[in-house]
């Protein structure tokens, strides 16, 4: 499709089945066991096995020098266990797996290993602050991960249905980068990716607090069922956008809203700005590179 949409088209499209590769089996099986209160390793490792490239990346994931584990493994349910544990290995694996049909490399302004790092900085940031939110209800730390993992997945989708239409996006936000990138996806599309990917976590059936993060994490006024959490992502977006350009800031008076104290969350910022580099590579690897 080409020229401007409305919502309406841009929705209806986003729902066909034939538009949209749909959530592969071992997605499926992995999100069967979020709710699950009998998670091992043994189960979490037997479906990662399932699919190859997932298991190669799992594996090179625990080995990444940003886990430092000082020897060598070479199974899932070693990557879990020793190295990333069960919810980490988990939100990881469901993540790469929801991401991996979507074709994105006919959008060349699409950069993966930027998305990845959003991505992850957001994710580990957001898991780190959780522990000091002080109002209800407060996250678990593996729900603000994989809600931080996927906060942008609606822009996949965009950029798997409408290339050309994002290329112009991601141009007119170079050219003005005061912009935001969902303000040129409205008028492009009728929808930004926000509204995109509550679409798309509806149609999945993901977790109820994993799709009000992806689609409210830019109203700092939300105040629905999971709030704390909702706002946390917010926070953690905004400062992993600005990292990516070398300014990484953010409203503070979101974390102080949260309940969070100023020294523990500065200790939490200066902390991953000294693993920006390590999360990058990780980012490397979540893209398949």
């Amino acid at each position: 499709m080409h020229g401007s949409h409305t919502v309406t088209e841009t929705r209806l499209e986003i729902q066909k089945l034939n538009a949209l590769p749909p959530m592969s089996l071992v997605a499926q099986e992995l999100l069967t066991v979020f709710g699950s209160s009998d998670l091992d390793v043994h189960r979490i490792a037997t479906i990662i096995e399932k699919d190859p490239a997932l298991l190669a990346r799992i594996i090179g994931l625990a080995n990444s020098a940003y886990f430092g584990y000082p020897e060598r493994v070479s199974s899932a349910e070693d990557a879990i266990f020793k190295v990333l544990g069960l919810n980490i290995a988990r939100n990881l694996a469901f993540s790469m797996v929801l991401a991996g049909p979507f074709r994105t490399a006919h959008c060349p302004a699409f950069h993966v290993d930027q998305y990845w790092t959003g991505a992850m900085v957001a994710a580990t940031l957001a898991q780190r602050l959780s522990r000091h939110i002080m109002v209800e209800p407060r996250p678990q730390g593996g729900n603000a991960y994989l809600a931080g993992l996927l906060h942008n997945l609606g822009l996949l989708a965009l950029v798997h249905l409408y290339p050309d239409e994002m290329t112009q996006a991601f141009r007119q936000l170079e050219e003005n980068p005061e912009q935001h990138l969902a303000e040129a996806e409205l008028k492009l599309l009728g929808a930004d990716h926000l509204q995109v990917g509550g679409w798309l976590g509806r149609k999945w059936h993901l977790p109820g607090f994993a799709v009000a993060a992806i689609e409210n994490h830019r109203a700092p006024g939300y105040g629905g069922e999971h709030w704390p959490l909702v706002q946390l992502i917010g926070f953690c977006a905004q400062w992993a956008d600005g990292l990516q350009r070398s300014e990484a800031s953010a409203d503070l008076g979101i974390l102080a809203r949260l309940g969070i104290p100023a020294a523990e969350a500065e200790a939490v910022l200066g902390e991953m700005l000294g693993k920006r580099d390590e999360i990058v590579q990780l980012a490397k690897m979540l893209a398949g590179h």
